[in-house]
C-alpha cells in the first residue's frame, strides 16, 4: 500500500467487545503485502515473494508450476495454486517468459550470477558525444516448433536505447529523458519523444542536425523544431493586470509579469510548426490550436508574442472555413474583425423561440462547447450544462448543478458563490469555443446540427495598452472587440520554476440571450461576457464567482415613451407643488396681515416637494413595474422580456432608474413622515370645559375628571390606525413564505418555483400588491363591518365623548390653521351620575334636547376647520408664553402658572365660542361659519376671505379633518412608507424575512416616537399634569 493513513477498524470479538487495528502510514514493510480484504499486512506463502504492494508470486528468476488443491482447501481459502523452483539458476539458465522451462543464454547474452538473469551488457552512461548510443535488447528465440530455445541480444534501431535500472537517479524508480519518463525494461528499445531525436551516449535525447530542441523537460515532453518562429521576443513573459487600473476600485490593483514555464514549453513548437504548416500530420493542426490558446491566455494582448505570431500567420492564410473571413484554414477562430454593432446585431440565428414547446419553435435552448487542452488537443464537443459553474458546490439537498433550468427560454438565472484557490489548482485547464445549436436553420440536414458561433466579450482583452471591452456606459459598447475562445480558469500561465505563483480565473460569467424588439420570438446572437481576476499563491481568501444567464429585450422605444411621460408628470408635479406651497403660505398670517417667509416656508416647501415626488413618481413607478409584471408573467407567446440588468454597467443600467427612484421614494417619504410626526407632536391641543358650577358652589367647583377622560381618549387616538402593520406583515409573510409568492419576483415568464435573484421591478410590484391586499382586508373589515355593525368610527366616537363630557377641543396644527371640535353638551349638566347621563342620552334620542350643532347654518356638524386670525393666534401665544416659556413642558414648580394659564385659556376660548370676548378689544375675535366651497372641500384651498386678510376667523364644517393631527389622517402615507421600507430592505438584503423584520422595526420606531412625544406635547399644551395621562416622569 503506497500511502495509508492511520485507520481504526472495529472488529467484533464477542457481543460486547471490539478491537482496533492500526495500519502503518507508509505501506506494508518488506517482504509483506497488503491484503485488501482484511485491510492488513500479511506475509507471502512459503516460496512466494511480493511482485508488487498487493500481489505475491514467483520471483523473476524462478520457474512457476500449477498446484492442484484439495476441495476443502479451496473452500477454506487456504489454497496456494502455484509452486516456485530455482532449478534454472543451478545450471546457469533462466526461466522462459511463460516460466515453464529453463533456457540458456546465448553467446551474446551473458548469464549474470548476481541476478540470475541474462544480460546484454549495454554500455553504461557516459559523457555526451552527439552520437547515438548502441544498445541491445534481450529477446527470447524459439525453435522450429515455437518453444523457447534461448535468450539472445538484438541491437536496437539507431537512435533508440534500452533503459536499465542503472540509469535511475537516486530515490527514483524511473528515468527521465526529454521530459518523458521511462521504466527499466531489458527486452524493449525505447525511443525519444520526438522522431527527430536520438539517445546520446549519456542517454539524453538529442535533436538531429538542423533541428532545435524545444520545450521544458520539467513541464512535459520536449520536441525538435525544424523552423523557428518568426516572432521570438520575450515569449515566456505573461502579464497579469487588474481591471481596476482603469477606474474599478472594487478590488486591489495589481500589474505584474511572470516568467511562465508553460509558455516556455509550448510557444516555440506551437508557433514554429503552425507558421510552417506542412500538413503532414495532425500535430501541425494541434500546434495552431496551441498557439491560439497561448494568445487567449495572454488576454488577446496585441503586444504578446503569441498574439503577434498568430496575427502574422493569419494574414498569410488565404482560404477560410465556412465562409468566415476571420476563420482562416488550419487556424482557430480567435476574434472578430467586424465592428461590435455588426456582431451584436447579426441576424444569422434562425431559431424561433417560445415559452412552451411548439412545432416550429423551441423553448429550450441548446449550446455546444468545443473543448481543447492547452497544448491544442481537441477533446471533443460536449453539451453545455453546468460547466460555467466550474467551482460550485451544491448546498441544497439535491444536486442542483444538474438542473439547468436556465436553458429554458426566458428563465433568467443568477448564482453567486465562492471557491477556494486550492480547488482550481487540482483541476486541468481547458479552453472552449461556444456554439448555439441553431434549430431553425435550413442549411443542415436531419443527420447534422447547425452550430452558430457565439461571440465572447472578454472584458480583460488588451488592445493598445487599454481595455476596450470595459465600458462605463452603454454607448461605450461601440468599440468592443468580440472574440471566440475563452477559458474558465488558468493555472498554467502563472507557473514558474518556483511553482504556481498566480491563477487567473473567470470571476464573472454572463450568458446574454437578447431577442429582437420587432420580432420577440427571434434571437440576436447570444453573447458570453467573461471577466477574469487573478489570485496569487499568497492569497488565502475565498474567490467570489458569479454565473448569470440573462434573457432580455432591447427597450429603447419603451424608455423613450417613459421619458415623455416623465416630462408630463414632472410638469404636473411642479403645478401641484406650487399649489400646495402657495396654499400653505396663504394660511400663514402675521399681526400685520402679511405672509410668512423664511426658513419655515423653505422647510415646508422642501417637505412638500418630497411628498409630491413620492405620490406622483411612486404611483408612476408602480405602474411601470406592474406593466412588466402583468405582461411578462402572463404572456403566452413571446411578447415582452425584461431589460438587461447590465451587470457590468451599473452607471447606465436600465435598472438604474429603479435603483435611484426606489431609494429616493423611501427617503422622501421618510422625511415627510418625520416632518408630519413633528408637526403633530408640536400642535396646540386645548380642552375647553363648558360645564358651569352648580348653584351655591364656587366657580372652581367643576370636576376635572371629564377633561382627563377626554385628554386620555385623544392621547389614545393620536397613534390609532385603521390597519395594523403587524397584521399586514403577517399576511405578507404568509404570502411570501407560506404560499411561495416571492417566486413571482424571479425573472422568469411564469409563476413557477425557480432559482436566482429577484428582479427589483417585479419584486416591487409583487410586494405592493400583497401590502395593498393586506391593507384592503383590514380596511374593509373596519369600515364595512366593525364600524358599521360593532362600533362607530374613531372620529364619531371621540366627538360623542367630548359632547357627553361638555368639553370642546381646539387643535392648532399650524399658527393660523387648525380644527375646532364643538363639544357643548345639550344637557343641563355633564357632571352627573351614570343614571342621569343615560337618561339624558335617551331624551336626546327622543328629540327633547336641541341639536348638538354649533350653528344653524351647519346643522348637527360639530367638527370644523379653523382659520384663525392673527389676534386669535396672538392671544394663544401670549397665554402659552406665560405658562410655557420654552414651549416644551411644564416644570414641576410651575403648577400655579399652569392652573392660571388653563383658567385664562378656558375663559378666552369660552368667550370666543360664545362670541363674548374677554378682551377689551373684539377685533379679530369674531368668526364666520359657512359651508365650504367645492374647491375648499376637495382641494383644501384656503378661503378667499382669509387669503385677503379678513379680520375675522373662519369656521368650515370638516367632519374628519381633525384626524389629520393623528395617524388616522395619514393612513395611506404610513402604508406607503411601510411598502417603501420593505422594498428598500429587499433591495439591500434580498431576503423577505429580513425585509419584514426591518419594516416592523420601522413601524415600532414611528409609533413609539409618536406616542412618547405626542403624550408629552399633549400634557404641556393642555396644561394637564402628565401623570393623569399615564406618562412616567
Amino acid at each position: 500500500m503506497r500511502s495509508a493513513i492511520p485507520l481504526l477498524l472495529l472488529l467484533r470479538q464477542s457481543s460486547s467487545e471490539v478491537t482496533t487495528v492500526q495500519l502503518p502510514r507508509s505501506g506494508c514493510p518488506a517482504p509483506q503485502v497488503f491484503d485488501t480484504s482484511g485491510l492488513a499486512c500479511v506475509d507471502c506463502q512459503q516460496g512466494l515473494g511480493p511482485l508488487d504492494a498487493e500481489v505475491c508470486g514467483c520471483p523473476a528468476n524462478a520457474l512457476q508450476a500449477e498446484v492442484d488443491c484439495a476441495t476443502d482447501s479451496l473452500w477454506e481459502g487456504n489454497c496456494v495454486g502455484i509452486a516456485c523452483s530455482t532449478e534454472c539458476s543451478q545450471s546457469s539458465q533462466v526461466p522462459s517468459l511463460d516460466k515453464r522451462t529453463c533456457i540458456p543464454c546465448s553467446n551474446s547474452a551473458a548469464f549474470d550470477t548476481a541476478t540470475n538473469q541474462c544480460t546484454c551488457n549495454n554500455p553504461a552512461k557516459s559523457s555526451a558525444s552527439d552520437t547515438p548510443v548502441a544498445t541491445q535488447r534481450l529477446v527470447e528465440v524459439p525453435d522450429d516448433s515455437g518453444k523457447p530455445l534461448r535468450k539472445d541480444c538484438v541491437p536496437c534501431l539507431e537512435g533508440m536505447a534500452v533503459i536499465t535500472e542503472e540509469l535511475y537517479e537516486a530515490g527514483q524508480d524511473y528515468f527521465v529523458a526529454a521530459g518523458r519518463k521511462y521504466t527499466a525494461d531489458p527486452s524493449a528499445c525505447a525511443s525519444c519523444p520526438d522522431p527527430r531525436m536520438f539517445f546520446d551516449t549519456d542517454y539524453s535525447c538529442v535533436c538531429e542536425d538542423g533541428y532545435l530542441l524545444a520545450g521544458e523537460a520539467s513541464v512535459g515532453e520536449q520536441s525538435c523544431l525544424k523552423n523557428a518562429p518568426s516572432v521570438a521576443g520575450p515569449y515566456t513573459r505573461v502579464r497579469f493586470q487588474s481591471l481596476d487600473l482603469i477606474g474599478d476600485k472594487s478590488t486591489e490593483s495589481y500589474d505584474f509579469t511572470l516568467e511562465s514555464i508553460t509558455f516556455s514549453h509550448l510557444y516555440q513548437r506551437a508557433a514554429g510548426d503552425c507558421e510552417h504548416f506542412d500538413g503532414s500530420s495532425a500535430s501541425s493542426l494541434q500546434a495552431c490550436q496551441a498557439l491560439g490558446n497561448l494568445c487567449v491566455m495572454s488576454m488577446y494582448d496585441e503586444d504578446a508574442p503569441a498574439c503577434r505570431q498568430f496575427e502574422a500567420i493569419l494574414q498569410r492564410r488565404v482560404e477560410t472555413y465556412h465562409d468566415q473571413e476571420d476563420w482562416k484554414v488550419t487556424l482557430p477562430w480567435l476574434r472578430y474583425s467586424d465592428d461590435a454593432e455588426s456582431v451584436a446585431n447579426d441576424r444569422g440565428v434562425r431559431t424561433k423561440v417560445s415559452f412552451h414547446p411548439e412545432d416550429d419553435r423551441t423553448n429550450v435552448l441548446s449550446f455546444k462547447l468545443a473543448k481543447y487542452t492547452v497544448n491544442g488537443t481537441f477533446v471533443g464537443l460536449e453539451d453545455l450544462a453546468n460547466q460555467f459553474e466550474y467551482c460550485y458546490r451544491s448546498t441544497r439537498g439535491y444536486d442542483d448543478l444538474n438542473h439547468t433550468h436556465w436553458l429554458t427560454f426566458g428563465n433568467t438565472y443568477r448564482q453567486e458563490y465562492s471557491c477556494s484557490i486550492d480547488d482550481l489548482l487540482e483541476k486541468e485547464t481547458f479552453l472552449y469555443d461556444l456554439y448555439l445549436v441553431d434549430e431553425g436553420s435550413d442549411a443542415c440536414s436531419g443527420d447534422s446540427e447547425c452550430l452558430y458561433p457565439v461571440p465572447v466579450l472578454n472584458r480583460n482583452l488588451a488592445s493598445d495598452g487599454k481595455f476596450p471591452n470595459v465600458n462605463q456606459r452603454l454607448d461605450d459598447e461601440l468599440d468592443d472587440i468580440y472574440t471566440r475562445r475563452f477559458f474558465l480558469f488558468d493555472n498554467l500561465s502563472g507557473r514558474t520554476t518556483a511553482g504556481v505563483e498566480a491563477v487567473r480565473y473567470a470571476t464573472k460569467i454572463v450568458l446574454r440571450v437578447p431577442t429582437r424588439s420587432e420580432n420577440p420570438d427571434q434571437l440576436y446572437p447570444p453573447q458570453l461576457v467573461v471577466e477574469y481576476a487573478t489570485s496569487t499563491k499568497s492569497s488565502d481568501a475565498e474567490l467570489s464567482l458569479l454565473f448569470k444567464v440573462e434573457y432580455s429585450m432591447r427597450s429603447d422605444s419603451f424608455w423613450d415613451t417613459i421619458q415623455i411621460w416623465l416630462g408630463f408628470i414632472f410638469a404636473f408635479a411642479v403645478v401641484i407643488f406650487g399649489f400646495r406651497v402657495n396654499n400653505f403660505q396663504s394660511r400663514q398670517r402675521t399681526d400685520n396681515a402679511g405672509s410668512v417667509f423664511g426658513l419655515q416656508l423653505l422647510l415646508h416647501a422642501f417637505v412638500v416637494a418630497c411628498h409630491t415626488f413620492t405620490l406622483l413618481f411612486g404611483c408612476f413607478t408602480f405602474l411601470i413595474c406592474a406593466y412588466w409584471f402583468l405582461f411578462f408573467k402572463n404572456q403566452g407567446q413571446v411578447f415582452l422580456l425584461l431589460p438587461p440588468e447590465s451587470e457590468f454597467y451599473g452607471v447606465t443600467s436600465e435598472y438604474l432608474f429603479f435603483n435611484i427612484t426606489f431609494r429616493l421614494l423611501f427617503w422622501c417619504q421618510t422625511i415627510y413622515i418625520g416632518y408630519t410626526i413633528v408637526r403633530q407632536c408640536r400642535s396646540d391641543v386645548i380642552f375647553v370645559d363648558h360645564e358651569r358650577p352648580p348653584c351655591g358652589k364656587r366657580s372652581n367647583g367643576v370636576s376635572m375628571w371629564r377633561i382627563f377622560t377626554v385628554a386620555n381618549a385623544y392621547n389614545r387616538l393620536q397613534g390609532k390606525r385603521r390597519s395594523n402593520t403587524a397584521t399586514s406583515l403577517v399576511v405578507v409573510a404568509f404570502a411570501m413564505f407560506g404560499l411561495g409568492q416571492r417566486n413571482n419576483a424571479l425573472p422568469q415568464p411564469n409563476f413557477e418555483q425557480g432559482l436566482g435573484r429577484e428582479n427589483i421591478a417585479l419584486s416591487f410590484a409583487n410586494s405592493v400588491f400583497f401590502f395593498i391586499v393586506a391593507w384592503l382586508i383590514q380596511w374593509m373589515w373596519r369600515v364595512l363591518v366593525q364600524e358599521r355593525f360593532l362600533s362607530e368610527n374613531p372620529s364619531t366616537q371621540f366627538v360623542d365623548l367630548i359632547t357627553a363630557c361638555n368639553v370642546s377641543v381646539f387643535i392648532m396644527l399650524e399658527n393660523n390653521k387648525g380644527f375646532y371640535l364643538h363639544g357643548v353638551s345639550p344637557y343641563q349638566t355633564a357632571d352627573c351620575s351614570v343614571e342621569e347621563m343615560l337618561l339624558n342620552l335617551e331624551r336626546e334620542g327622543l328629540g327633547h334636547f336641541i341639536g348638538r350643532g354649533f350653528s344653524e347654518a351647519t346643522g348637527d356638524c360639530q367638527a370644523f376647520s379653523l382659520f384663525a386670525s392673527p389676534v386669535f393666534r396672538a392671544q394663544l401665544s401670549k397665554i402659552y408664553g406665560y405658562a410655557l416659556p420654552n414651549r416644551s413642558h411644564i416644570e414641576s414648580n410651575d403648577g400655579n402658572k399652569a392652573a392660571l394659564a388653563r383658567f385664562e385659556m378656558t375663559q378666552f376660548l369660552q368667550g370666543f365660542v360664545d362670541q363674548q370676548p374677554t378682551l377689551a378689544s373684539t377685533d379679530g375675535l369674531s368668526y364666520i361659519v359657512r359651508e365650504p366651497l367645492a374647491s375648499e372641500r376637495l382641494l383644501g384651498v384656503t378661503p378667499a376671505e382669509f387669503r385677503n386678510a379678513a379680520p375675522n376667523c373662519i369656521l368650515l364644517p370638516d367632519r374628519d379633518g381633525f384626524l389629520g393631527a393623528t395617524f388616522l389622517g395619514i393612513e395611506l402615507d404610513l402604508l406607503l412608507h411601510d411598502v417603501l421600507t420593505y422594498n428598500c430592505a429587499q433591495m439591500a438584503f434580498g431576503n423577505a424575512g429580513i425585509s419584514i423584520f426591518l419594516c416592523y422595526a420601522m413601524h415600532l420606531l414611528r409609533t413609539s416616537l409618536r406616542a412618547w412625544w405626542g403624550s408629552r406635547n399633549l400634557a404641556a399644551k393642555s396644561f394637564i399634569d402628565s401623570k393623569f395621562l399615564g406618562i412616567s416622569q
